[in-house]
C-alpha cells in the first residue's frame, strides 16, 4: 500500500518561499524544482544603469584631473620660458653695462668714439599696447664705441640681423650679434677709423670677430644724453664738427634720432639702451609663417606686444670730458 506524499509550501521569515514534499516516513524533503528567492534589502547586485553612471563619474573625474596637469605644465613651461628670457635679458645688461661704461675719447679728429644708427633698409613697426589706444615704435639700431686697454684700442660693436653679416637685411625681429675688433695704439692714431671700418665690412663666416649674444630681438634702441642729462638732439649743437645727430622723421620714428656720431673729444656723458625680447613660444610662432607672407608677419608682431619683454638701463660714462660740451653748446646750457 503506497503512502501519498503531500506538497508542503514553507514561508520564510523574509517572504521567501520553499516547496517541499512529505516522504513516506514523515520527513519534509526539498522539491527538485524548487527555486529560492530572496528579495531581501542589500541581497541585489548593480543594475546596468547604475555601473553607467559611475563609469560616467569616474571619466568625469579623470578629465578633470588631466585638464588640470595639461594646465599645470603649460603654466611650468610658461614660467621656465619666460625665466629663460628674464636671464638672457640680464646677462645683456650686465655685459653692455661693463662695456659702454668704459667709452673713451680717442681725441682723433678722424676717429668715430660713438656711433649708434636706425639702418637705412629697417623700417621701424609700430605695434598696439594692450588696454592703451596708443602705439609704440619698435627700432633696431646698429651701436659701435672704441674703448682702451693699455695700449690697444677695443672696438666694439652690436646690432640686430636675419643673418650674422651687418650689411644684410634686417627683419623686424632677428639675433642680436657682438663684434670685437683690438687695434693697437700706434696703428689707430695712424688710421683711427680703421676700427669703425672694420665693423662695417664685418661678416660671420668667415669672420671670427662676430658673435651671438640674442635670439628673438625686436627692440634695440639707443639715446645719448649730455653732461646735464639732457637728450642730445640734432638741434643740440650748431657748429661742431665732430658731433652729428639726426633726428629721425616724425612718420618714421617720433622723438628719436635716427644718427649719432661723436669724435675727437666729444662722448656722450650718459647712454640709455633699450632692448626688447620676444618670448621663445612667440617666436617660434612668428618665424613659422612664411618669409614671404612680410604683411602677415608684421601683423602678428603687431598684435603681440605683451609677449615682450623689455629691458632699459641709463649708463654713466666714466671717460667723458665735460669741457667738450662747454664749447659746443649755443647757448651753453651751463652757468
Amino acid at each position: 500500500m503506497k503512502t501519498p506524499r503531500t506538497e508542503t509550501i514553507i514561508r520564510g521569515e523574509a517572504g521567501g518561499e520553499l516547496n517541499t514534499t512529505m516522504s513516506a516516513w514523515g520527513l519534509l524533503v526539498p522539491s527538485l524544482s524548487s527555486a529560492v528567492r530572496r528579495r531581501g534589502r542589500g541581497d541585489h547586485g548593480f543594475t546596468l544603469i547604475e555601473i553607467m553612471v559611475v563609469i560616467l563619474l569616474l571619466a568625469v573625474i579623470v578629465l578633470g584631473l588631466m585638464a588640470m596637469f595639461e594646465e599645470t605644465q603649460r603654466a611650468f613651461k610658461a614660467g621656465m620660458a619666460q625665466t629663460d628670457v628674464m636671464e638672457a635679458g640680464r646677462m645683456f645688461n650686465d655685459m653692455i653695462l661693463r662695456e659702454v661704461e668704459q667709452v673713451t675719447p680717442s681725441y682723433q679728429p678722424n676717429g668715430v668714439n660713438f656711433f649708434a644708427q636706425i639702418p637705412y633698409n629697417f623700417t621701424p613697426l609700430p605695434v598696439g599696447l594692450p588696454g592703451d589706444t596708443m602705439a609704440r615704435t619698435n627700432i633696431l639700431e646698429d651701436l659701435f664705441f672704441i674703448t682702451r686697454n693699455n695700449q690697444t684700442w677695443n672696438g666694439i660693436g652690436y646690432y640686430v640681423r636675419t643673418n650674422p653679416g651687418y650689411g644684410g637685411f634686417v627683419d623686424p625681429v632677428g639675433t642680436l650679434y657682438r663684434f670685437e675688433t683690438n687695434i693697437p695704439v700706434s696703428q689707430f692714431n695712424a688710421t683711427p677709423w680703421s676700427a669703425f671700418q672694420t665693423y662695417q665690412a664685418a661678416t660671420n663666416p668667415p669672420s671670427v670677430n662676430i658673435s651671438k649674444i640674442l635670439d628673438g630681438v625686436v627692440e634695440f634702441r639707443v639715446r645719448c644724453f649730455d653732461t646735464n642729462g639732457a637728450l642730445l638732439t640734432g638741434d643740440s649743437f650748431v657748429t661742431n664738427n665732430y658731433v652729428n645727430i639726426s633726428n629721425a622723421p616724425l612718420a618714421v620714428a617720433p622723438n628719436e634720432m635716427s644718427f649719432y656720431a661723436f669724435s675727437n673729444n666729444i662722448v656722450p656723458a650718459y647712454v640709455e639702451i633699450e632692448i626688447g625680447v620676444m618670448e621663445p613660444a612667440v617666436l617660434r610662432r612668428y618665424n613659422s609663417i612664411p618669409f614671404t607672407a612680410t604683411q602677415s608677419r608684421t601683423n602678428f608682431l603687431a598684435t603681440h606686444a605683451g609677449n615682450v619683454e623689455l629691458f632699459r638701463q641709463r649708463v654713466a660714462i666714466r671717460n667723458v670730458d665735460p669741457g667738450a660740451y662747454l664749447t659746443n653748446y649755443s647757448p651753453s646750457p651751463f652757468p
